[in-house]
């Protein structure tokens, strides 16, 4: 079974095909760009930075440890 394809209609369809997709990428929204917040940090400290400005907001996080033996024992209502 041999199917010969109709040239004509092959390239009306590359270029329906062509248009539909040029036609989604011009309507598609764009948003801020990508990538132009940067969030870095340790166990103790936190930076976040701004790449289109350089600024940089810093935060020293507070790590507390207690040794009090209550603390790890079940809560009202929870079951160990």
């Amino acid at each position: 079974m041999n199917h010969p394809i109709d040239i004509k209609s092959a390239l009306i369809g590359l270029c329906l095909g062509v248009t539909a997709m040029l036609a989604l990428g011009a309507s598609s929204p764009t948003s801020g760009p990508v990538g132009r917040y940067q969030i870095a940090g340790t166990a103790t400290h936190g930076l976040v930075i701004d790449t289109a400005t350089g600024k940089v907001w810093s935060k020293v996080l507070e790590i507390y440890f207690t040794d009090e033996k209550e603390f790890f024992d079940p809560k009202a209502g929870e079951k160990k």
